[in-house]
């Protein structure tokens, strides 16, 4: 019986090398992101939350993303506070989340996360669109960024998720950020000698 979804493989030539490998890349480089950010912070790290952390994973994530993307015509952006998703031509799109083992995805329950999970039939030939989630496994007892994986829902359904290649290039390079030693230096007020001395002062047409 042939599947009403789309197939890995139908999903992987749709989105082209060029949207595949930027996936990629970006899961890699978000994950130096947050090496980076323990060797330089090791202290904030260890008091990070699991919010704390997936909130600078995904603004790594989009950050990244965006650029990697910017010079290929057929993807366009939509970064509209709390919405960011990115479309592949008309019938690919797409948003960034973390997985868990098992491929399931979490968002705060809104009308519009509902509906994106959702793979609604096309009204129209022509006018289907497929809606998928890029990122990558998340390892909450380590808090560590696993491989990089693209995933079709239905609903609270996982279709399937597929394990994308580590990048044999990841264009990484790791910079650890400048942290002024000494702190911000204050003000300093300059007082003239004469401030505070008592000074005779004549007055003309005032006598004593």
């Amino acid at each position: 019986m042939e599947s009403a979804y789309v197939s890995v493989e139908q999903v992987l030539d749709g989105l082209g090398d060029k949207v595949v490998d930027a996936l990629t890349l970006m899961v890699a480089q978000v994950r130096d992101d947050m090496n980076v950010f323990r060797r330089t912070f090791p202290a904030w790290a260890a008091d990070s939350t699991d919010r704390g952390w997936l909130n600078f994973a995904h603004d790594r994530a989009w950050a990244h993303l965006t650029r990697l993307l910017d010079d290929v015509d057929e993807v366009s952006f939509v970064d509209q506070t709390p919405t960011r998703e990115f479309y592949v031509g008309t019938l690919f799109r797409l948003r960034v989340k973390k997985h868990d083992a098992e491929g399931e995805v979490s968002s705060y329950p809104t009308l519009s996360a509902k509906m994106f999970m959702v793979q609604a039939p096309a009204t129209f030939d022509g006018l289907e669109e497929v809606r998928l989630v890029a990122g990558y496994r998340w390892d909450a007892e380590l808090r560590r960024i696993g491989p990089p994986v693209i995933s079709l829902h239905d609903g609270a359904d996982v279709i399937w998720v597929h394990e994308l290649d580590e990048p044999a290039d990841p264009q990484i390079v790791s910079a650890v950020p400048i942290v002024p030693a000494g702190g911000p230096t204050p003000p300093q007020i300059v007082v003239g000698d004469a401030i505070g001395e008592k000074t005779d002062t004549v007055q003309e047409g005032r006598s004593s």
